[in-house]
């Protein structure tokens, strides 16, 4: 660890670091918020966008995000991610500052600043000792110096707090023109980090000593060089090793943070080595490694619970290694991988096709199984990617990253990643725009627009100056366990989006939200099978000035309001994962939606119009077959299109003209939800449905020349009145029919 005191300076690596602005955990302190400012050659910010804060948590390159709050070892910190080789040259120093909420920092115990390395090692700590009055702070910063990146202690204060701060920077904290629309949506994190996903102190490890980088190949295995740069996921520490012959126990202690972590095995010579977690009651939990491999060496994925610390059941024939490490060591696909057993990747590509070879182990008879785990939800569901036994040489898509593949082998193995190649659209399609990629998480986009019936006027300040002005407390709130929480909106009148990261109760299968009403009347708003573990949804549809939430069957969770300009604009296809929300502004239209994934889980639309009002669009009912559902636009001119689906669901949109809908005066079929235009005068027509169950019904509704269902004509088969316009189908994904009599 590197100590320096005010004024001072150290080199640190050009790479991804942690930053945290920590304090001691007392009780009654002032809470203490981090932000980072990029500044150029002057001195100053570029714009508002180089400041990153807990309301604009991601900067638009991706150099610098702020990605939550943890605590432990009586520390609370708040954490900044700083990936160095991304910050654009222009900038020349990154200031870490912070602000006091409800107090000074004469009166927050061991504040501090502190950057850690991508393997968890602390580069620089900068330690508080002089604050008085101040309530706002700039405790160091990062700089250019010959090529390289420097760390100093600035220790600065400020009576004005984070808008005085900013505005010595060159930022102008009033009400802003309205930006213009950015080329691109910055990546950024999925969701309020839980603490889980977030470094905590560095301590000393349990037992330490050589640790190899990753598995030691055999001779027939050639390594390939692999991309440096750590999987930013998971938090960082120092490694844990334990080395025994026989039967063993491995305890792992608080220097190893909550989170997922990397166990990695050596057993030498000949014989049997296995090993699982325990349970709380020290039975056998998870088994991480089975094997009879000679020499074995492997890697798996396995997770140091919150509530409990990880220990390890070991057994092998012969003398034995464990190592516990941070994700920070994983391999990374880019190219072809060789291995020797179990292992895990990172894969941070784009969608690509990938090549597997497998010798088939000592046998020939050996099995081969790859899995993909979203890198944002390590403990959700994971897609099988390959699953053979014996000698293969197969391909299978891979969805786009950050991923881990999590490889089970008893032999020799190739991974080798094609990304998919760009599509040239060629001279027929030069005008079609390519597919927008929405993000699981925080899209950072500026407001277009004033059609949503509010003037400018009336609205409250937006801007910098909005989100400087709204309070961590108004913004988000977590916690664990069931919980009744009142939400008030920061905008009255106007929707706002909720940001949510939930986990189940390990009791439940799975968590429910109900919104209650002044009765504590209930209605249900979102639950784990429909909207997954983190994602957005629409709030206060109705510009309500509060809603109370009632959590049940919850484990740890966050909930983050967020202003409703950062909806990101549905202007041509989109791609993405889980529940999200787009705002389409135009003439009424059509969309199509089609899932990605090879899941069966919830995926469906909705619409949400000005005044609140929300009606079903399209259902792919489980299936992957494409469905078409209205963008129902009232007289304000918009509708938000609202996406349900499970964190790992993915899906593509894209809107389409009104009249590329299917007309038909005699017959008109189909699968699934559709909208169709009957151009005939109104008759009765035979409807016919090929149900998929006994509660699979078909349901035909007309439609406004705005798309507004009007009347429901029919829930069932036969002779059907069915009027001249358009027509709405939905139904359970059956095939269906309309035709005229005769």
């Amino acid at each position: 660890m590197t100590i320096i005191t005010k004024g001072a300076n150290t080199p640190v690596p050009a790479g991804l670091l942690r930053v945290a602005v920590c304090r001691r955990n007392v009780p009654g302190t002032p809470a203490v918020d981090a932000s980072a400012l990029l500044l150029d050659a002057a001195g100053k910010v570029r714009g508002d966008a180089d400041l990153v804060f807990y309301n604009q948590p991601a900067h638009p390159s991706g150099a610098v995000r702020h990605i939550g709050t943890a605590e432990g070892d009586g520390q609370l910190a708040e954490w900044l991610e700083l990936d160095l080789p991304r910050v654009e040259p222009d900038v020349q120093r990154v200031v870490i500052a912070g602000s006091c909420d409800g107090g000074t920092f004469g009166a927050v115990p061991g504040l501090a600043a502190q950057a850690l390395n991508g393997d968890g090692a602390v580069v620089a700590h900068y330690e508080v000792t002089d604050a008085s009055s101040e309530t706002a702070f700039v405790l160091g910063e990062f700089y250019r110096r010959n090529g390289e990146w420097k760390f100093r202690a600035v220790g600065q204060g400020y009576a004005s707090g984070l808008a005085g701060l900013a505005t010595d920077f060159g930022i102008a904290v009033e009400e802003p023109a309205e930006p213009a629309p950015l080329n691109a949506v910055p990546a950024t994190t999925a969701g309020p980090v839980p603490l889980d996903a977030v470094p905590s102190k560095t301590a000393e490890p349990l037992r330490t000593g050589p640790v190899p980088a990753g598995p030691v190949p055999v001779d027939s295995v050639r390594p390939v060089p692999q991309d440096a740069a750590p999987f930013p996921f998971g938090p960082g520490f120092e490694p844990v090793v334990q080395r025994g012959r026989g039967q063993g126990v491995i305890t792992v202690g608080r220097s190893v943070p909550p989170g997922p972590v990397i166990v990695e095995a050596w057993h030498e010579g000949e014989g049997y080595f296995y090993a699982y977690t325990l349970t709380k009651r020290n039975k056998d939990d998870k088994l991480v490694f089975n094997n009879t491999m000679t020499d074995f060496r492997g890697r798996a994925l396995v997770f140091q619970d919150d509530d409990r610390r990880l220990r390890l059941r070991v057994t092998g024939d012969n003398d034995w290694t464990v190592s516990v490490q941070p994700l920070s060591v994983v391999r990374h696909l880019t190219g072809t991988v060789q291995g020797l057993g179990p292992e895990v990747l990172a894969y941070t590509g784009t969608e690509a096709d990938v090549d597997a070879e497998f010798s088939g182990g000592d046998d020939g008879d050996s099995s081969f199984v790859v899995w993909s785990a979203d890198a944002h939800n390590l403990r959700g569901s994971h897609d099988l990617v390959f699953n053979d036994v014996g000698r293969l040489r197969q391909t299978a898509p891979l969805p786009g990253g950050p991923l881990l593949l999590l490889v089970e082998a008893d032999g020799p193995w190739q991974l080798t990643a094609r990304p998919l190649p760009a599509l040239d659209p060629g001279p027929a399609h030069a005008s079609e725009p390519p597919a927008v990629v929405v993000p699981e998480t925080r899209p950072v986009q500026p407001y277009a627009g004033g059609s949503d019936g509010v003037s400018k006027d009336e609205r409250p300040a937006k801007g910098l100056l909005g989100r400087l002005g709204r309070t961590k407390d108004q913004a988000e709130h977590s916690g664990r366990g069931e919980k009744t929480v009142t939400l008030a909106n920061p905008e009255p009148g106007r929707p706002a989006l909720l940001e949510y990261s939930i986990k189940d109760d390990d009791g439940y299968s799975s968590y429910r939200i109900e919104l209650l009403d002044e009765y504590d009347d209930t209605e249900k708003f979102m639950e784990s099978s429909t909207h997954g573990t983190h994602g957005r949804v629409l709030l206060f549809g109705k510009g309500e000035s509060e809603v109370r939430l009632r959590l049940e069957r919850v484990g740890s969770w966050s909930l983050r309001l967020l202003p409703v300009e950062e909806t990101t604009p549905l202007t041509g296809k989109a791609e993405g994962k889980g529940s999200t929300v787009f705002r389409y502004t135009g003439p009424p239209a059509v969309h199509s939606l089609r899932r990605l994934t090879r899941d069966d889980d919830w995926l469906d639309t909705w619409t949400v119009q000005a005044d609140g009002k929300k009606s079903i669009s399209a259902s792919t009912a489980g299936r992957r077959r494409p469905v078409v559902g209205p963008l129902r636009v009232s007289a304000d001119g918009y509708c938000y299109l609202v996406v349900t689906a499970r964190h790992s669901t993915g899906w593509q949109i894209e809107p389409a003209a009104l009249d590329t809908v299917p007309a038909f005066d005699g017959k008109v079929s189909g699968q699934g939800y559709a909208v169709v235009r009957h151009t005939g005068p109104a008759a009765e027509m035979m409807v016919r449905y090929e149900a998929r169950g006994m509660i699979d019904l078909i349901a035909l509704w007309e439609l406004d020349d705005r798309l507004e269902p009007i009347r429901r004509i029919s829930m069932a088969v036969g002779l059907q009145p069915i009027p001249q316009g358009l027509v709405q189908v939905r139904c359970g994904g059956g095939k269906w029919s309309i035709e005229a009599r005769g």
